[in-house]
């Protein structure tokens, strides 16, 4: 009998290769060889199920971005309005060694989306979910009075994906020196401007 191949299970061991490769060497030497290489598999058996190395890269963030995800949503779970907000944002720091991987991928793909139109899409797509999100708890603390029902949800959202996007690009350049307290603190002195110190 045909050896039966469970598709979703080989490719997920694509993905899960890809991701490994990329915070193990980077996004310049995550070639397609390398990828299939660590999953055990041929080349031609890993471009059986990925178009090209952007649809492969974009699925190996996914794969990362699925577990910060469901971490957010925890937390918002558990939480409302500026609590929710300030232990969302947490979550997107890079406070220990896998995130820290995370944000150094994250780097290579922006200069990456320069010269893809697919790429550049795709972080298009992920700042407006993650605008999106932050600007949902803003109106949350704003339905339960912790803020002024004149803020501007929205752009008090881009300003906090901007401080995060800088605490990130700090931490690389600080060759991963800059302490999670400092990190932490930083986003705690923005919320309490922007709160008022409402607590």
């Amino acid at each position: 009998m045909p050896k039966i191949v469970d598709h979703a299970a080989r490719r997920r061991d694509f993905i899960a290769a890809a991701y490994a490769t990329i915070m193990e060497k980077g996004l310049a030497k995550a070639t397609v060889r390398a990828v299939a290489k660590r999953a055990g598999y041929t080349t031609g058996a890993l471009v059986h199920y990925f178009g090209d190395k952007d649809e492969l890269i974009r699925e190996a963030l996914d794969y990362f971005g699925n577990d910060v995800r469901a971490r957010m949503l925890t937390a918002h779970r558990d939480r409302l309005g500026r609590e929710a907000l300030r232990d969302t944002i947490a979550q997107a720091l890079p406070t220990d060694k896998r995130s820290g991987s995370s944000w150094r991928v994250w780097l290579a793909l922006w200069y990456h989306s320069e010269s893809s139109d697919e790429m550049r899409r795709e972080e298009r797509r992920r700042y407006r979910e993650w605008i999106g999100r932050l600007s949902r708890m803003l109106e949350e603390s704003k339905s339960l009075g912790e803020l002024p029902r004149g803020v501007d949800a929205r752009a008090e959202a881009r300003n906090l994906a901007a401080l995060v996007d800088g605490i990130g690009v700090q931490y690389l350049m600080s060759g991963d020196t800059m302490r999670s307290r400092k990190m932490v603190a930083a986003v705690d002195r923005y919320l309490a401007h922007l709160y008022r110190d409402r607590k």
